[in-house]
């Protein structure tokens, strides 16, 4: 039988579907900015770092050298209230303001220090 004592990370962390790792340039600032989201730290070591919100993993590692330039991509979170939401985060940088949009969502979207661009939204019923 091998062994496993290289493995780290809760077996939810490890098996997290759809968990998006993130490559910044201040592991200190990014978790700061995604704290004020309501994401949550589920495990930090020296240069990495993993955190939720809800069944949502983000995966964050350190270096100095990585793009702050915008992404062309977003990571859709998808909320029961999202102008509750929109209501706790508007002061932060907005790149879409909240609004009804014809493919079936109430959303909006901000901008982390890096560049990357999360969406928090809710159906339209």
């Amino acid at each position: 039988m091998a062994s496993h004592r290289h493995i780290v990370g809760s077996r939810e962390e490890r098996a997290a579907q759809g968990a998006l790792e993130l490559v910044v340039p201040d592991l200190a600032r990014a978790l700061s900015f995604y704290a004020s989201l309501g994401f949550e730290t589920l495990r930090r070591t020296d240069g990495f770092a993993v955190m939720t919100f809800g069944d949502v993993h983000l995966l964050f590692a350190e270096d100095p050298a990585a793009t702050t330039a915008p992404r062309w991509a977003n990571l859709r979170i998808v909320v029961a209230d999202v102008d509750r939401i929109w209501a706790l985060l508007r002061h932060l940088p907005i790149a879409c303001p909240i609004g009804d949009r014809e493919y079936g969502l109430r959303d909006f979207t901000v901008r982390d220090p890096f560049g990357f661009e999360l969406r928090f939204a809710q159906l339209i019923e």
